[in-house]
């Protein structure tokens, strides 16, 4: 289990460079303003992603292959509430909801079924499909938001959707629809918080932004970006962690996470103070002009949301499916009352970031530890089918 989790570390650190480069791709393809709107859509198909459909993912990883075409009614059934809401924001959108669906339900099946290198190469197929369909799309001359945001819909759909076909006849629906619906729920309202901690920020950066403003939101974007480039490693490798999480000593867990945090988090600003900008114009251009200090707070925001990752992965490990919801909504709630009452465009979304992110893991820390987490685990098993 550790080697095959090894490779999928190793996939998913690949499969972040390239994720990473596709993104400079589109910064060198368009203008800053245009890639300040290219990010709002990024944020939002990684909400309607892995907002909505990780915990189907997680459910699967939990109960294996026998639950695939039983989550596959439940994940249909979020896709369709999306696209309701996407048909407002642009059909590149409404065609992600239903191919995210298809996303992670593979993912969900092939960690469940122990295929784990095929789950880490998928991710690197996927991401070096956007990489060549950007620089495509490039050499074809497209210049706008909206033009590059079909070659990251064609990279998910040619990746996943052949694997699903040849997967789909080996599931079973040994699990009720009504058994997946239920533990995906509070699960779900989880996830969607934690996609709008995470990326619900640039949007809305780039929502108030002033006409004159537009510039800068896609240079906050870029900077961002950069500063997130662990959680593009984290984020996808969190639901392989269940399996490694189960069964340990939670006060450990915790004691482990906390001496990491520390060194990640001196390691992250002394690289923001020193070569910090210079990376950001390295990676994304000349054009990208932003301050050491801006970049020490995001990657201080970015050690306490590795953090808040872990530990609802622990939640989630031990079934304590309501606390995770609990953990991630405090955190937008805070970032959400930190964003309203700073004025500076940028300032407040760097600290709005950092605020909820500490705030989520303090009291996920909380609840991990609570004395009556073991009465509520025993509850949680003792209802299950």
């Amino acid at each position: 289990m550790l080697r095959a989790l090894s490779f999928v570390g190793v996939c998913i650190v690949l499969s972040g460079l390239l994720v990473n480069v596709y993104l400079a791709i589109v910064a060198r393809g368009v203008t800053p303003a245009e890639y300040g709107d290219f990010g709002a859509f990024w944020s939002i198909a990684l909400l309607v992603g892995f907002g909505a459909f990780l915990p189907v993912e997680q459910e699967l990883a939990r109960l294996g292959p026998r639950a695939l075409r039983s989550a596959a009614v439940v994940a249909i059934g979020i896709a369709v509430v999306e696209s309701a809401f996407a048909a407002f924001i642009s059909p590149a959108v409404v065609v992600l909801c239903f191919l995210s669906a298809a996303q992670f339900l593979v993912r969900g099946a092939l960690i469940g079924s122990g295929r784990l290198s095929w789950h880490g190469g998928l991710l690197v197929a996927d991401t070096a499909l956007r990489v060549l369909f950007a620089l495509l799309a490039g050499w074809l001359g497209a210049t706008t938001s909206a033009q590059f945001e079909w070659t990251l819909v064609a990279a998910v759909a040619v990746a996943h959707l052949p694997v699903l076909a040849a997967i789909w006849w080996q599931g079973e629906r040994e699990v009720p629809v009504r058994e997946i619906a239920r533990s995906v729920a509070p699960l779900l309202v989880g996830s969607l918080c934690a996609q709008v901690l995470l990326n619900g920020i640039p949007v809305v950066v780039a929502a108030v932004a002033e006409p004159g403003e537009r510039a800068r939101a896609g240079v906050f974007l870029a900077a961002f970006l950069l500063a997130r480039v662990p959680l593009f490693v984290a984020v996808p490798l969190q639901t392989a962690l269940l399996p490694v999480i189960a069964g340990r000593p939670k006060r450990a867990v915790v004691t482990r996470l906390a001496g990491l945090l520390a060194v990640a988090g001196a390691a992250g600003v002394a690289v923001a103070f020193t070569i910090g900008p210079w990376l950001v114009q390295l990676v994304f251009g000349h054009l990208y002009v932003v301050s050491a200090g801006d970049l020490a707070l995001l990657a201080l925001g970015v050690v306490a949301h590795l953090g808040l990752i872990v530990t609802t992965q622990a939640l989630v490990a031990d079934a304590l499916h309501s606390r995770v919801a609990w953990t991630w909504a405090a955190g937008v709630l805070t970032a959400a009352a930190t964003f309203a009452v700073i004025p500076d465009l940028v300032l407040r979304a760097e600290i709005a970031f950092l605020a909820g992110s500490l705030t989520g893991l303090l009291l996920g820390v909380r609840l991990l530890t609570s004395p009556r987490q073991e009465s509520e685990l025993c509850s949680t098993t003792s209802s299950s089918p």
